[in-house]
């Protein structure tokens, strides 16, 4: 009995697959279009978050120290992590997906609450196609074993982001308005490949004051903007006063989503219609 138990326990253990652990719910995505089944991916933040105020739970850090690799973002909560975690990650290889790629600064109004440079990224196709490049070199480095395996997936995924970017290219290309409204200011990376102006509602990661929330309407009024796009995990609270203001929409965008792909093309026909 003890012999088919130890066997039991052989093969389980010969068939676990190793843990890679990611931020946030699109790097997961990421991650599973390269490395496929091959890996278990751990996610320490969930979709429909706020990645800037998080709990972690004890089962993500425990799987987290497991990983045979950490991929970070960029995050304000990766530098908490490591920290608080600095001798139990010793032996997690630690890759960052946004290496080549040079982040924006923040405004003044933002620097609260990511720090200097705006970590979103992961919001335009383009630069997804590096980040899927280093996450490919890190996997291929760690398990060399399925390094064939790895660059196939990759050149397929490059080619999806491409065809990604021409379908919001063409969904964009004749709209009449550039400027939107949005709470959280996520979608700059986004904005500028597409040649579009986030306006955001948060001021220094908090709720706007009322002499903020003056000029917003009066922008908004010259702009004859009539959308306002809140993220799930964040305040709602100044946007619906901004909806009455306005006679405006509130549509709900989810920029940690983990279907990132029809998440972003979700967000951009809602843009499209806001923006004719």
């Amino acid at each position: 009995m003890l012999k088919i138990l130890l066997l039991l326990l052989s093969c389980a253990l010969a068939f676990s697959k190793p843990i890679v652990s990611v931020s946030i719910p699109p790097q997961a995505f990421f991650v599973e279009k390269i490395a496929k089944d091959s890996v278990e991916i751990n996610i320490l933040i969930s979709p429909n978050s706020n990645e800037h105020n998080v709990e972690f739970k004890p089962m993500m850090i425990k799987n987290l120290e497991k990983s045979k690799i950490y991929f970070l973002a960029d995050l304000e909560l990766e530098k908490i992590l490591e920290n608080k975690f600095k001798n139990t990650l010793k032996n997690v290889k630690i890759a960052n997906i946004n290496d080549g790629i040079s982040l924006l600064e923040n405004d003044e109004t933002d620097e609260h609450e990511h720090g200097k440079n705006d970590p979103h990224t992961w919001l335009d196709p383009i630069l997804v196609k590096i980040q899927a490049q280093n996450i490919y070199k890190a996997l291929s480095q760690t398990f060399p074993q399925n390094k064939d395996f790895y660059a196939k997936n990759l050149e397929n995924f490059l080619k999806e982001l491409d065809d990604l970017n021409s379908i919001i290219k063409t969904n964009l290309q004749d709209i009449k308005h550039r400027e939107f409204i949005v709470y959280h200011p996520s979608w700059n990376y986004l904005a500028k490949r597409y040649n579009l102006i986030q306006i955001p509602v948060e001021i220094d990661g908090k709720e706007p004051k009322i002499q903020d929330l003056q000029k917003l309407i009066k922008i908004a009024k010259e702009k004859n903007i009539k959308v306002i796009f809140v993220q799930s995990g964040f305040s709602e609270n100044s946007a619906k006063v901004l909806s009455k203001e306005l006679n405006a929409k509130i549509v709900f965008i989810d920029h940690l989503a983990k279907d990132w792909d029809k998440e972003l093309l979700k967000t951009i026909q809602a843009l499209k219609m806001a923006l004719e």
